[in-house]
């Protein structure tokens, strides 16, 4: 069949128009959402990226900042005992006696309990007038004014709280009840117990119940009877000791970090117990 020039033309651009539509098809469309698909990847990770990177410069002063709190911690926790077994605690408090004079007669102490500390706020009993009560309200208030506005107590502690400041709240901690009887001079018993008030190092051991009487001697009189005389510097009696504990936290500058020797160890020994199996 003998095609003419008209129809040559015609048969060339439908070929044309079919070569085009196959490479849209089956080559441009995919390599077009192959480019979109790459360049959402690429979105995802740029956006990833900025966050880490946000992430990295707020820990920027990390290293400092674990330090700062490593030192708030453990200065807290200088009040407090360690947690320590309770032959050691008896030992501690048989020590604290002995300082004093005091002799250990017998000595009980409970096993390691929790209990729960409560914040309490301290209200004064001296009587207030009704003025009084007006002008502690009104400084108060100033104290919290902001912009001009005065604050009430409601919104004040509001407002303490969106500024981050500490509040109080219950917190668990341990301690042992360790109760004695002891003998000694009433002098040195009261020393033991301002000792135990103001100068010891942790503060956290405190009197809880004390009991204590003067001495009764027997002797025999002249007519053989016997008298009883009371002393008047020597005493018996008991008491019961509260000592609070906190396991204390480890220097974080002291932890060890795993080497690359260390990895490649636990690699090693995770493949011989495989390999074993």
């Amino acid at each position: 069949m003998k095609l003419n020039y008209r129809d040559r033309i015609m048969l060339t651009i439908v070929i044309v128009i079919l070569v085009w539509a196959v490479g849209i098809m089956f080559f441009i469309k995919p390599s077009i959402e192959a480019v979109q698909d790459s360049q959402a990847a690429l979105d995802d990770a740029k956006a990833q990226r900025a966050t880490l990177q946000e992430r990295v410069d707020e820990d920027a002063d990390l290293p400092e900042r674990i330090e700062k709190a490593y030192k708030e911690v453990t200065k807290m926790t200088e009040s407090f005992y360690d947690i320590q077994e309770t032959q050691v605690a008896t030992q501690k408090v048989d020590d604290l006696l002995l300082d004093n004079e005091l002799k250990n007669l017998d000595m009980n102490i409970t096993d390691y309990s929790v209990m729960t500390l409560n914040p309490y706020k301290f209200v004064s009993s001296r009587p207030q007038t009704e003025i009084d009560k007006t002008i502690e309200a009104y400084k108060n208030n100033e104290a919290m004014a902001k912009d001009d506005v005065l604050v009430t107590p409601t919104n004040a502690e509001a407002n303490v709280n969106e500024k981050g400041e500490v509040i109080a709240a219950p917190a668990l901690i341990g301690y042992y009840n360790i109760e004695f009887e002891f003998e000694g001079k009433l002098d040195d018993f009261e020393a033991f117990c301002e000792k135990m008030k103001n100068e010891n190092e942790e503060k956290t051991m405190f009197i809880g119940e004390m009991d204590y009487e003067y001495v009764k001697e027997v002797s025999e009189g002249r007519d053989g009877e016997k008298e009883t005389k009371i002393s008047e510097t020597d005493i018996t009696g008991t008491m019961t000791l509260q000592m609070m504990v906190v396991e204390k936290l480890p220097d974080p500058n002291s932890l060890a970090q795993p080497t690359v020797d260390d990895n490649a160890e636990a690699a090693d020994e995770a493949k011989e117990s495989t390999d074993s199996q």
